[in-house]
Protein backbone atom coordinates (compact mmCIF):
# COMPACT_ATOMS: atom_id res chain seq x y z
CA UNK A 1 0.00 0.00 0.00
CA UNK A 2 1.31 3.48 -0.82
CA UNK A 3 2.55 5.71 1.98
CA UNK A 4 0.43 8.59 3.25
CA UNK A 5 2.70 11.03 1.40
CA UNK A 6 2.17 9.18 -1.89
CA UNK A 7 -1.60 9.07 -1.35
CA UNK A 8 -1.61 12.79 -0.57
CA UNK A 9 0.39 13.53 -3.72
CA UNK A 10 -1.99 11.41 -5.80
CA UNK A 11 -5.07 13.12 -4.37
CA UNK A 12 -3.56 16.56 -4.94
CA UNK A 13 -3.00 15.63 -8.59
CA UNK A 14 -6.34 13.90 -9.10
CA UNK A 15 -8.44 16.60 -7.46
CA UNK A 16 -6.21 19.51 -8.52
CA UNK A 17 -6.14 20.90 -5.00
CA UNK A 18 -3.09 21.77 -2.85
CA UNK A 19 -4.29 19.86 0.23
CA UNK A 20 -2.19 20.50 3.34
CA UNK A 21 -2.63 16.93 4.54
CA UNK A 22 -4.67 13.74 4.15
CA UNK A 23 -7.29 15.00 6.60
CA UNK A 24 -7.99 17.96 4.31
CA UNK A 25 -8.13 15.68 1.28
CA UNK A 26 -10.48 13.28 3.08
CA UNK A 27 -12.76 16.15 4.08
CA UNK A 28 -12.89 17.33 0.45
CA UNK A 29 -13.77 13.82 -0.72
CA UNK A 30 -16.50 13.53 1.90
CA UNK A 31 -17.92 16.88 0.78
CA UNK A 32 -17.73 16.08 -2.94
CA UNK A 33 -17.46 12.35 -3.72
CA UNK A 34 -18.42 13.12 -7.34
CA UNK A 35 -15.11 14.95 -7.81
CA UNK A 36 -13.09 11.87 -6.85
CA UNK A 37 -15.34 9.66 -8.97
CA UNK A 38 -14.76 11.86 -12.02
CA UNK A 39 -11.01 11.79 -11.43
CA UNK A 40 -11.01 7.99 -11.11
CA UNK A 41 -13.07 7.54 -14.27
CA UNK A 42 -10.74 9.91 -16.15
CA UNK A 43 -7.74 7.88 -14.97
CA UNK A 44 -9.41 4.66 -16.05
CA UNK A 45 -10.22 6.12 -19.47
CA UNK A 46 -6.59 7.14 -19.95
CA UNK A 47 -5.20 3.77 -18.85
CA UNK A 48 -3.99 1.33 -21.48
CA UNK A 49 -5.03 -1.47 -19.10
CA UNK A 50 -8.71 -0.52 -19.31
CA UNK A 51 -10.55 -1.93 -22.31
CA UNK A 52 -14.09 -2.45 -21.01
CA UNK A 53 -16.49 -1.23 -18.35
CA UNK A 54 -15.59 -4.26 -16.23
CA UNK A 55 -11.87 -3.53 -16.44
CA UNK A 56 -12.64 0.11 -15.61
CA UNK A 57 -14.48 -1.02 -12.48
CA UNK A 58 -11.55 -3.26 -11.51
CA UNK A 59 -9.08 -0.43 -12.11
CA UNK A 60 -11.13 2.01 -10.03
CA UNK A 61 -11.63 -0.55 -7.25
CA UNK A 62 -7.86 -1.08 -7.09
CA UNK A 63 -7.24 2.68 -6.99
CA UNK A 64 -9.76 3.12 -4.15
CA UNK A 65 -8.08 0.28 -2.26
CA UNK A 66 -4.67 1.91 -2.77
CA UNK A 67 -6.01 5.25 -1.50
CA UNK A 68 -7.12 3.40 1.62
CA UNK A 69 -8.21 5.46 4.59
CA UNK A 70 -7.73 8.69 2.64
CA UNK A 71 -11.22 7.99 1.26
CA UNK A 72 -13.59 8.19 4.23
CA UNK A 73 -15.63 5.04 4.77
CA UNK A 74 -18.81 7.12 4.68
CA UNK A 75 -17.84 8.45 1.22
CA UNK A 76 -16.94 5.13 -0.42
CA UNK A 77 -20.55 4.24 -1.24
CA UNK A 78 -21.17 7.70 -2.70
CA UNK A 79 -17.94 7.51 -4.74
CA UNK A 80 -18.89 4.07 -6.07
CA UNK A 81 -22.38 5.29 -6.98
CA UNK A 82 -20.93 8.30 -8.77
CA UNK A 83 -18.46 6.05 -10.59
CA UNK A 84 -21.30 3.84 -11.80
CA UNK A 85 -23.21 6.91 -12.96
CA UNK A 86 -20.16 8.19 -14.83
CA UNK A 87 -19.45 4.78 -16.37
CA UNK A 88 -23.03 4.59 -17.61
CA UNK A 89 -22.02 7.32 -20.04
CA UNK A 90 -19.51 4.91 -21.58
CA UNK A 91 -22.18 2.46 -22.70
Amino acid sequence: MPTDEIRLTQLRRMLTEPFADLDAASAAIAADPWGLAQALVAEAAASDDVSSMESAREYIEARLEALGEAVPVAAVEAVNGAVEEALAGWA
